[in-house]
C-alpha cells in the first residue's frame, strides 16, 4: 500500500464519511473502492498489470494495445 494525500471538497468528504459509516469501513477504503470501480481507472490498472515489471510510468499503452489485437501468445515449447 502506498500512502498519499488527496484534497477533496467538504461536501465530498461528508459523502465519503457517510458511505464509510454505512459500510463499516474507513474513508480511505471508500476512496480506493470507488476509484477501483471507476471504468476509466480500470483501464489503467489493466495496462499496469499487463506489464508489471516496468512500473506505472513506463507501461507503453501502444504496445499493450498491439498485443491485444494480435491475440494471445503462442504456447511455449519449454513447458
Amino acid at each position: 500500500m502506498i500512502k498519499t494525500t488527496v484534497s477533496i471538497t467538504p461536501e465530498l468528504y461528508s459523502a465519503l464519511t457517510r458511505s464509510a459509516l454505512d459500510r463499516g469501513t474507513s474513508v480511505s477504503r471508500e476512496i480506493e473502492t470507488h476509484l477501483r470501480e471507476n471504468a476509466y481507472i480500470q483501464k489503467y490498472i489493466a495496462e499496469v498489470r499487463a506489464e508489471p515489471d516496468v512500473g506505472a510510468h513506463l507501461a507503453n499503452p501502444e504496445k499493450l494495445h498491439a498485443k491485444a489485437k494480435s491475440g494471445p501468445p503462442a504456447p511455449s515449447s519449454l513447458a
